[in-house]
C-alpha cells in the first residue's frame, strides 16, 4: 500500500468533534484560539553540538492533543514505507524497520528535508484534516490551530511526529510508486528519506531519482538540504575529514545483513548511562532527573531493538539507579515530614 487512507467516518460538525474527543467544543475554540501560548520550550542537544528546539504542551491542550492522536490519527492506515512515530501493532515502525528495509542494498542515497517541521505550516495541516480525512472546513480549521504552534507543527508535541508522515499524504504516493517501477526502496522517516537498490544505480540515474524527490518537495513547499545528501555504493563510507565513517541511517548503522548502534554511538550512551548514576550517587532524587533517565533509556532501546547485549547491561544500570533515586526521594519526604511533626509537637 502507498497511499494513507482514513479509516473512520469523516467529522463535519463541531458538536460530533467535541464528542469524539470527550472535551466541550466551547473548550477546543478556547484552546485552539490559544494554543500557541500552551508551550514550553525543550532544547535538545544533537549529535554536531548544535541545539534542537522542541515543544511540549501544558495541560489541558496536552490531553487534548493526546486525544486527537488515539481518536483520528491512530485511525489511518499509513503506507509502509513510513517509519517515524507510528504505532502499528500489525507491521511496527521504528529507525530499526526503517534501517532494515535497505540491507543488502548495492547503491543508496540518503536525503534530508531541511526546516522540516517549521516548514509544516496550518495551512498544510488544514489540508490534511480537509483532504485525507474528509472533514468539514469548521472541523479543519479547529484542529489545524489545536496542533499547531505560531502557525506551524511543533516538533515534540504527541500528534506532531503523525502530521509528519501525512504531509505529503497526497503527492508521495506517486512518487512511491515510480520508485518501485524502477526497483528500488524508498522510506522516510520524519525529515530523513532513504532510497536504495539492490543492484547498482548509474549516476544518471541517481540524478533523475534526486530530480523527482526535490520536484516532490517543491510542491509542498519544503526543500532538500544538499549538505546531507549522500550518494553511496556498497562498500563505501561516508567520511568526516580523514576519517571514513560506518554507513549510518535513522541512527543505526548497516553492514551486511545486519543492523546496530555504532560504535561511536554506543560510547555516547554509556556516557549518558554514567550521567544519570553519578546524579543520582550525588543525591538527587530520581523525580530531579528523570529526564535524564528517559533521554538515556530512549538511545538504550535502540541497542536493545538490535539484539545489543551491552543494551541490556545498560537498561539494567540504568533502573537501579531509578530505584535509588526513588528510595531517596521516600526519605527526603519521611524527613521532611517527620520535621512538619515535630515542629507541631514543639509549637
Amino acid at each position: 500500500m502507498t497511499t494513507a487512507r482514513y479509516t473512520r467516518k469523516p467529522v463535519y460538525s463541531l458538536k460530533t468533534l467535541g464528542l469524539m474527543l470527550g472535551e466541550s467544543p466551547e473548550l477546543l475554540l478556547r484552546l485552539g484560539a490559544s494554543s500557541s501560548g500552551f508551550y514550553r520550550e525543550v532544547l535538545q542537544q544533537k549529535k554536531d553540538k548544535s541545539v534542537r528546539v522542541t515543544f511540549d504542551a501544558f495541560q489541558p491542550l496536552k490531553r487534548v492533543q493526546r486525544k486527537i492522536v488515539d481518536r483520528l490519527l491512530i485511525h489511518v492506515s499509513y503506507p509502509s514505507y513510513l517509519h517515524g512515530g507510528i504505532r502499528d501493532v500489525d507491521s511496527p515502525r521504528s529507525p530499526l524497520s526503517n534501517a532494515r528495509a535497505h540491507l543488502g542494498a548495492k547503491s543508496i542515497a540518503l536525503q534530508d528535508i531541511t526546516n522540516f517541521f517549521p516548514s509544516i505550516s496550518r495551512d498544510k495541516v488544514r489540508n490534511i484534516f480537509t483532504g485525507l480525512f474528509g472533514f468539514g472546513s469548521g472541523v479543519a480549521e479547529l484542529l489545524s490551530l489545536l496542533v499547531t504552534k505560531d502557525g506551524f507543527v511543533p516538533q515534540g508535541a504527541s500528534t506532531s511526529s503523525y502530521l509528519a508522515n501525512l504531509v505529503f499524504w497526497d503527492v508521495e504516493p506517486r512518487l512511491v510508486s515510480w520508485i518501485h517501477s524502477q526497483n528500488l526502496i524508498y522510506t522516510r522517516f520524519a525529515d530523513d528519506i532513504t532510497i536504495s537498490s539492490k543492484v547498482l544505480v548509474s549516476d544518471e540515474q541517481w540524478t533523475e531519482i534526486i530530480s523527482k524527490v526535490t520536484g516532490m518537495l517543491a510542491t509542498k513547499g519544503f526543500k532538500q538540504k544538499r549538505t546531507k545528501l549522500h550518494v553511496l555504493k556498497k562498500g563505501q563510507a561516508l567520511t568526516k575529514g580523514n576519517k571514513p565513517e560506518p554507513l549510518v541511517i535513522t541512527g543505526l548503522g548497516i553492514s551486511g545483513s545486519s543492523t546496530g548502534v555504532v560504535k561511536a554511538e554506543r560510547h555516547k550512551i554509556r556516557a549518558a548511562v554514567r550521567q544519570f548514576e553519578a546524579a543520582i550517587e550525588s543525591g538527587s532524587s530520581f523525580d530531579e532527573v528523570a529526564h535524564l533517565y528517559h533521554s538515556a533509556m530512549g538511545r538504550v532501546g535502540r541497542m536493545l531493538a538490535c539484539g545489543q547485549p551491552s543494551g541490556f547491561e545498560f537498561k539494567k544500570r540504568l533502573n537501579e539507579a531509578k530505584r535509588l533515586g526513588q528510595i531517596s526521594l521516600i526519605d527526603k519526604y519521611i524527613a521532611e515530614t517527620s520535621a512538619v511533626s515535630d515542629e507541631e509537637v514543639r509549637g
